[in-house]
Parts: structure tokens; sequence; C-alpha cells
């Protein structure tokens, strides 16, 4: 057996293993169950891989986004280490073929998401193989006490079950003390072996600027910090948005969300890698075992649900050890947009029960009946039949379906797609041009926003009954704008369904897990809370914040902004003299505002220089009117 300092030399190129990795990959080896707590950036999916090509058996990971296990399989082929992913993508008999060489051939390692557990062609199938370890990644996803809770991960004691001589591990990146004692629980792990990196990242100066001008701020810090740069948003139409207005801005720059084209996602990811675009613009899609350890700077234009999440993405800059930074951009309407994204995400039981009792009467399934029956389904038209934001009603059927209530096709997530190509003066909408393209066109346009944007989900049977024509000739119409350039089309693959897979019960015997329900409720409420106070913070040094938020005791960093003196409001008497001098020469020419003037400075000597402007217009220097404007007294 070779040893795994070689293989890392061998594969990875690295003469010496990060702490604390040789130890995980010992405990591994020695057959120790393990829960290997590592920081974004600490090196994770080493401490499986490098067991996996030492053991004689096969290596089973199991990962909860498809993107995710890809960028890993990608990874290992470049480094000539076979290793496939199942996922849904696939055709069924490509999927049977990765999964007879995984169990009968020389495939090593397999990686699968938490859902295939509960398929019984996989578990029949996953019983012959030689399985000598299990590797649960994101392993928070099986506490209902971590931010990303996942019931399909419940099923994955069953393969330890079918494995009893499998050692198994568990991964993540951010979990509280109680998250990770409750991970061992619910995965059935034998006196696990804990390893546990401290999260203090002492070359990460975090800072935290509230404005009333996101995008002036975020042209000022881009211009400072020099280097590499993600900047994360929490909608997809956002992505676009903001990397085109830095693009117009001279900032060279791509954007990355879940619901992109492949090619385009892929392209504008590797372009960043390389190092051809300085900015990426992206959701919390984008990341994931991504490895770039040259990022200098992260910055969040919006609030993230969680310090989990958070301190993950934040956690992308630095990794190499050098100078970097955090910084959130936010303003007051960012607490109103995340309360509001999480009241509906989690709505009241009562609304639940009675999107069910609708859901049933629109598809006409009849007490008693409806198991295992499928429909075709369109979440639009449903979202009109009950009267609630189809946002809203996607949150309530996912919990349906988390609750076994219903279960939907993968149609039903991968809606059709389109995005304008062709400018506004190539439309051609003249009043002797009515073809159906055109007719289809204008249609679009009048239902749909963001289409020149980015692609935009859209519903061909809505567009045909709106219009009054044949569905399959909306599809038709759709193909030849497709081929004539004005637009880029992508059809899903199959017609949208769900399926109930319980009978319909009496509306007063209709239940959810309500225990378990508000129980996850009330974690994802006080983690926006941990994050609100966070953000609000004028005291405390944030790193020491979120290291004792999981669990550790903090020192102050002397790297963000708290500690750098942002809320300290005394000048030094030469610098309130400095201050005065530039500020009248700037008054010369013209008067300037408050707020204007202020930005100049670095933030966190702003509200000091909002103080001592005070003092000079006190003293009768300057005057301040009403609008924030400085005037300069002759």
């Amino acid at each position: 057996m070779e040893d795994s300092r070689s293989i890392l030399k061998q594969y990875w190129g690295f003469d010496e293993f990060r702490p604390p990795q040789q130890e995980i990959i010992d405990a591994v080896i020695q057959k120790k169950d393990t829960v290997a707590l590592l920081p974004t950036g600490g090196g994770k999916s080493v401490c499986f891989q490098i067991p996996a090509l030492m053991v004689a058996g096969k290596t089973l990971v199991i990962s909860p986004l498809i993107a995710l296990m890809q960028d890993q399989v990608d990874n290992l082929f470049s480094k000539g280490i076979t290793a496939k992913s199942l996922n849904s993508n696939l055709h069924q008999k490509e999927a049977e073929a990765i999964l007879d060489n995984f169990v009968y051939g020389d495939l090593k390692i397999l990686y699968i998401s938490p859902e295939r557990i509960g398929s019984d062609v996989f578990m029949e199938r996953i019983s012959k193989v030689k399985l000598d370890i299990i590797a649960v990644d994101e392993a928070h996803c099986i506490s209902q006490w971590g931010y990303d809770f996942r019931p399909a991960y419940f099923n994955i004691p069953l393969l330890r079950e079918m494995h009893q001589n499998a050692v198994m591990m568990a991964l993540t990146a951010t979990a509280t003390p109680k998250v990770i004692s409750d991970i061992g629980e619910k995965l059935q792990l034998r006196a696990p072996t804990i390893f546990k990196k401290s999260f203090n990242r002492d070359n990460l100066g975090i800072t935290v600027i509230q404005t009333e001008n996101k995008y002036e701020e975020l042209i000022q810090i881009l211009s400072k910090v020099k280097g590499s740069s993600i900047i994360y948003v929490r909608n997809r139409k956002e992505t676009i948005i903001v990397a085109q207005w830095l693009a117009q801005h001279g900032h060279s720059c791509a954007s990355y969300h879940g619901g992109m084209e492949k090619t385009i996602r892929e392209k504008n990811q590797q372009a960043w890698i390389k190092g051809s675009v300085r900015i990426i613009v992206c959701t919390n899609a984008f990341g994931m075992g991504i490895d770039k350890p040259d990022v200098r700077l992260v910055i969040h234009l919006d609030i993230a649900p969680s310090l989990e999440e958070y301190y993950q993405e934040a956690g992308r800059a630095g990794r190499d050890g050098r100078e970097s930074y955090a910084v959130c951009i936010l303003d007051d309407g960012d607490f109103i947009t995340a309360t509001t994204n999480f009241n509906d995400k989690f709505p009241s039981i009562e609304i639940i029960t009675s999107v069910y009792d609708r859901l049933c009467r629109y598809k006409k399934v009849a007490y008693g009946s409806g198991m295992m029956e499928s429909y075709d389904f369109q979440i639009l038209d449903f979202a009109d039949y009950v009267a609630i934001p189809v946002k809203k009603v996607y949150h309530i059927l996912d919990i349906l379906e988390k609750e076994g209530w219903v279960t939907f096709s993968d149609a039903f997530k991968e809606p059709s797609k389109v995005m304008i190509l062709a400018d506004h003066s190539e439309l051609g909408f003249g009043e002797n041009n009515r073809s159906p393209q055109s007719t289809i066109l204008v249609h679009l346009l009048r239902k749909y926003e963001g289409l020149f944007i980015d692609h935009v989900k859209i519903d061909e049977s809505r567009i045909a009954a709106e219009l009054g024509m044949d569905v399959l000739k909306v599809v038709h119409y759709l193909h030849i704008l497709k081929a004539e350039g004005f637009i880029s089309y992508q059809e899903r693959a199959s017609e949208p369904q769900i399926t109930f897979t319980r009978e319909r019960p009496q509306a007063e015997h209709f239940t959810i897990d309500k225990k378990s329900y508000q129980l996850r409720k009330k974690m994802a409420e006080d983690r926006l809370k941990a994050m609100f106070s966070f953000l609000k913070n004028d005291q405390a040094c944030r790193q020491k914040i979120i290291v004792e938020y999981f669990g550790e005791k903090g020192n102050n960093c002397k790297k963000c902004d708290i500690c750098l003196g942002t809320m300290d409001e005394s000048l030094t008497a030469n610098q309130i003299i400095q201050v005065r001098d530039h500020l009248l020469q700037i008054l010369a020419s013209n008067p300037v505002e408050i707020k204007k003037y202020a930005a100049i400075y670095p933030f966190n000597k702003r509200k000091r220089i909002i103080k001592v402007l005070r003092q000079f217009e006190s003293e009768g220097i300057i005057s301040i009117n009403n609008h924030g404007l400085i005037i300069r007294h002759s």
C-alpha cells in the first residue's frame, strides 16, 4: 500500500499535508470513524480522496450538490484519477454502466446524492460491492440544527448496516458544537475521532459597511483592493445586473448562477479561475469544491441567512495565507428583504395545510385515493389558482416533498428557459410583421422580465393558452426563433409532473411533523438573528464573534473594521487640520455632500470625519444644509 505522502506528491504535487489532514487520513486508514471539521479552504476532499487510493476496496462519497460532485470528479480526472458521479442528468443506461463499473469493475470512487440511497435498484446493486470507505460531505445537512437540513441524509446509516466493516467519515466546513454532536448521533458513528481546525483566520480582515449607495462603495473597494475577487448576491438576476454594471465601469467581470446554461457557467468559472477575468459575481451556488487560493477580496451585497453560510463564503478569500478582505456592503432594505425571505421559506402550518388541500382539489384527487398517482403539473398555473406568489408556493411544495406527501419530476425543477439574444432594433415589431414568431416574442416581452439579461423560466403550455395556440406550435416557433439566432431556447426534457405519495386524508388528518418543522424554523430564525447581530454589532471584534459562535475562544483580530476603530470618533489635532485644509480646497470649486466627502476616507475613519465636520460647522467654518450639502463660509 502506497504511503499517503507519496500519493499527495504524485497526484497533488505537494510535499506536506496541511494540519490536520495527515491525522485524519491516518484515522480513516486505521478504520476509525471520523468527523473532520475544516473551514473553507482547509482541504476536506483530500482527506477522503487519498485514503480512497490507499485501500483495497471502494469509496462511496455522499454529496448534496451535482455541481460540487462534478467539480471534484473533474478535478480528480485532471490529476489522472478516475472517479464518477451518479446524478439526475444522466440517462438510465449511463447511470447503470457507471454503477456496474463501481460494483464489478475498477472504478474506485463514486459520488452520489443522498436521495440516491432511496432507490431500491441502487441499494440492491451497492450491496454487492466491497465498500471500505463511506464519506459524507457537507455532513451538517443531516442535522436539524445545521443550516442546510436535508432529510434524505437520514438514509445514510442504511449503507452502514449493509457494509458493517466500512469506515464512515463526516466532513463539513461550518458546524457549531451542537451540530457536530448531532452528526455523530444521526450517522450512528462508532466512537468517532473528531478533528477540528480553528476557525480563526489571521489573514482575513472583515468589514461591514452600511450605505445608501452600494455601487459607489463597491467601486471604491474594488479600486483599493487589487486581485481576484468574488461578489456574492442572493438572486440570479442580480448576478447579471451587477456584472454588467461593473463591466460598463471598466472592470473585468463575469457572472455565475445555478440556472445558467452549463457551457456558459463553466466558461465564466474557468475564465475567473485562470485569471482572464478578475471578478466573478455569483449566487451561493458558486465556490463549492473550487480551489483558487489567491482570492484577495470577497464582497457580500446581500445578507446571508446564517453565519455558517456567510463565513463559508467569506472564507474563500486568502486561502494562500496572504492578506485578504471580506466586506459586507448593505443598506437598510437588506434586513427587510432577509426577513421576508425567511418568512417565505417558513410559512405557517395552516398555510401549508391549506395549500395541500387545494393541490388535491386542483388535481381532483378524491379523499382516500391518489397514492402513487402522477399528474402533469405547472407551478405558475397552480400559483394563480391558489393566489399565492410563485416563490412562496415553491417553498411550500418543497416542504410537502420533504414531508413525504408528494414528489416532483426533474422537469419540475428544470423547466424550459429563454433568453433574447437579438437587440431591440433587430426584433422587427413593425405593423407589417405579424408572423407567429413575432407574436410569441412580443408576448414573451410583455409577460417575462429580464429576457435580455439572462435565461428566464417559461411555461410553453401557459403561453399557448394565453395566445390561443397549440402548445406544439409554440414549441415549434420557439425552435425557429432559436435557429434564426433571435433567442436561446433550452427546452425541458419532459413535462413536469407531480406524484402523490400517500392517499389524500380528510383535512383534519393531514399533518406534517410539526415539532420537527417548528424546530427547524426556530433554528433558522436564531441563525438569522445571529447574522443580524453580527452585522449590526459596533463593539466587539467581528472575527471573535464568529469563532465564539463556532465554539472556540476568540481574541481580537486587529484587522476587522471594529478593531481598526470604525466606531472611534476622535482625531488628533494634526489630523483635524489636514481634514480642514483638504475640505476647504475642495469647497473652493463646488459644494459637496457630507456623505460623499466622508466616503473619500477609509470606512473605519468615516464616523470620525463626520464628527469633525459637525465641529467645523459649530465653529462657523462651514455650514451643512438640510440636504446634507457642505457649503464654505466666506
